[in-house]
Order: C-alpha cells, then sequence, then structure tokens
C-alpha cells in the first residue's frame, strides 16, 4: 500500500512540476513576443505624442502639406472638390503613386492640417523636410504642381508669394 502512495506522490509531484514549467515557457514566449514588438509600439507612442506638422515626416507629405495650404489661401479658405482633385492628380502625376494611396495621403494630411491656423506656417517646417531630401528638380516641379492648385480657383496674390518664397527658400531662385 505505501508504494502505491509512493508512486501517486511521485507522479502527483512530476506533474506539478511539469504545469509550472509550462507556465514559466509561455511567459517566456510572452516576454519574448512584448519585446519583438517594443519597436513598433514605440514608433506608435512617439506619434501619438505629436500633433500637426510634427508628424509630416516624409517629402511627399511635405509636398502634400504645402498643396494642402496653397489651397487653403484661396478666397473661400477651404480645400473644395476641385482642389482636392487637382492635388490628387498631381501626386499621381508627379510622384508615381496610385490614386488611392495619393487620396489617403490627401486625406491623412488634410487632417494634420486642420491643426495648422495660418496655412503660411507651413513653409519652413515643410521646406526644412524637403531640401536635405529632394533635388532642384523636384523642387521646380513641385513650385509648378503649388501653381497648378492655386489655379484652380484664379491664383491670388497670396498664392503667388507663398510659392515665391518657397522657391527663394529651396534656392530657385524669386
Amino acid at each position: 500500500m505505501h508504494i502505491i502512495v509512493l508512486i501517486i506522490g511521485t507522479a502527483l509531484g512530476v506533474m506539478f512540476w511539469l504545469n509550472r514549467m509550462g507556465r514559466g515557457a509561455g511567459e517566456v514566449i510572452d516576454a519574448a513576443q512584448t519585446l519583438s514588438n517594443m519597436p513598433r509600439r514605440n514608433r506608435h507612442r512617439r506619434a501619438v505624442n505629436r500633433r500637426g506638422m510634427a508628424l509630416v515626416e516624409t517629402p511627399v507629405e511635405a509636398a502634400t502639406v504645402l498643396m494642402l495650404s496653397i489651397s487653403r489661401m484661396s478666397e473661400d479658405r477651404r480645400l473644395s472638390s476641385r482642389e482636392r482633385a487637382r492635388i490628387e492628380r498631381q501626386l499621381v502625376l508627379h510622384m508615381q503613386m496610385e490614386a488611392d494611396d495619393a487620396d489617403g495621403i490627401t486625406r491623412q494630411m488634410e487632417l494634420v492640417h486642420d491643426d495648422i491656423i495660418l496655412p503660411e506656417a507651413t513653409l519652413f517646417p515643410m521646406v526644412d523636410i524637403l531640401l536635405p531630401a529632394i533635388g532642384k528638380d523636384d523642387a521646380r516641379r513641385l513650385a509648378d504642381m503649388m501653381n497648378a492648385v492655386a489655379e484652380v480657383h484664379g491664383k491670388t496674390h497670396e498664392q503667388a508669394e507663398f510659392v515665391r518664397r518657397y522657391r527663394e527658400r529651396m534656392g530657385l531662385g524669386g
């Protein structure tokens, strides 16, 4: 009888320790997954703490913000459907984007741009992003793209001045 109790006790002890080891292995796997997701989580955390122009990182985003700024300098200070279509068309034609991607980046940058009270305030931060990233030919092409957006409802003096200042900051001559 005492041998049966010893065998059952040993079996229960082995099962207990196997169970503990299994839980420990699960915790190790969870820790490894947490560590592998940490860069993505940190990237998201940094983006959450930023607003407005601080979210703009790429030259395409900066170019889109500048075109949105030009459109908001029109008489009604709003982005019309024709201006939106022109911005998206410019992105497709000059930046080799698909129409869906152009629509997506326009909408995303429009949300960023909503926090900006003065569209003129976008010029210097966006040029700071563009200057090291694009060449003179691309800078000229972007100036032409901004002019195309400005001409949708008739170019205003304010829009022409914005493009002139952009060309000056990019080293293209006034």
